[in-house]
Formats: structure tokens, sequence, C-alpha cells
């Protein structure tokens, strides 16, 4: 395996961890709210999904085909940038979920729709580091 695979596999790993950990604090901030309004809950929905969106746009147009892979700090650079966003739509999808579990209930083809969501965001990552043929 190459250096810049297995520190693309490591971000992803370590994103994945952050994920985990940041899921349990995130669902029992919603679950205090529950005398919050249900259009103050469909409010914080919408600017979780601009935030998604604006986290995929970053992520998509970043290209390792751009970076200089012999330098250290180049990769490096190009990791940051792509976990960062990788974690900012992780985030966004996990408050997806339990902002719609709070509004509609428990809705498991939803979540399964996100955690698809999110795969397919990780398997786009390594299929951009192979397409650039580093």
């Amino acid at each position: 395996m190459r250096n810049i695979e297995l520190e693309n596999s490591i971000k992803n790993l370590i994103v994945f961890f952050l994920l985990i950990f940041f899921y349990f604090p995130i669902r029992t901030f919603f679950f205090s709210l529950n005398d919050t309004d249900v259009s103050n809950l469909t409010s914080i929905l919408g600017a979780v999904g601009i935030l998604s969106v604006v986290a995929c746009f970053g992520n998509f147009a970043f290209t390792y085909g751009e970076i200089n892979h012999k330098r250290l700090i180049s990769r490096l650079i190009g990791h940051s940038c792509t976990g960062l966003l990788m974690l900012l739509i992780g985030l966004s999808l996990e408050m997806t979920s339990i902002i719609v579990r709070l509004l509609i209930g428990n809705f498991l083809i939803f979540d399964l729709s996100l955690i698809i969501l999110y795969i397919a965001c990780v398997l786009y990552d390594f299929w951009d580091l192979e397409r650039a043929k580093l």
C-alpha cells in the first residue's frame, strides 16, 4: 500500500471514530430540547442541511489529482481538508437523523439512507485517490 493510501485510510478511520464520539453528546443535546417548538427544530434542520450541502460541495470539488503527492505537507493539507469536510458531512448527517427522529419518530429507512450517503462519500474519497493515479 502506498503512503498516500495508508494516510487516507487512517484519516477516514479517525473521522469515523470522531463521529461515533460526537454522536452521543449531539443526541443528548437535541433530546434535552424536548420542549422546543417544532418550528425551531425545522429551522435547525434547514441550517444543518445548508451545512451539509456546503461540506459536500467542498469535498467533491477537491481532487487528489491536484496535490503534489511527493511532498508530505501537500498530502497532509489535502487529507486535513477532506477529513474536516467529511467530518462536517458526518456530523450534519448525525444531526439530521436525530432531528428527524424528534420530529417524526424512528424512521429506519431514512437513517439507512443517511448511512449509505456517508459510505458513498467515503468511497468517493478512495475513488478520487485511485483515479488520480499517483
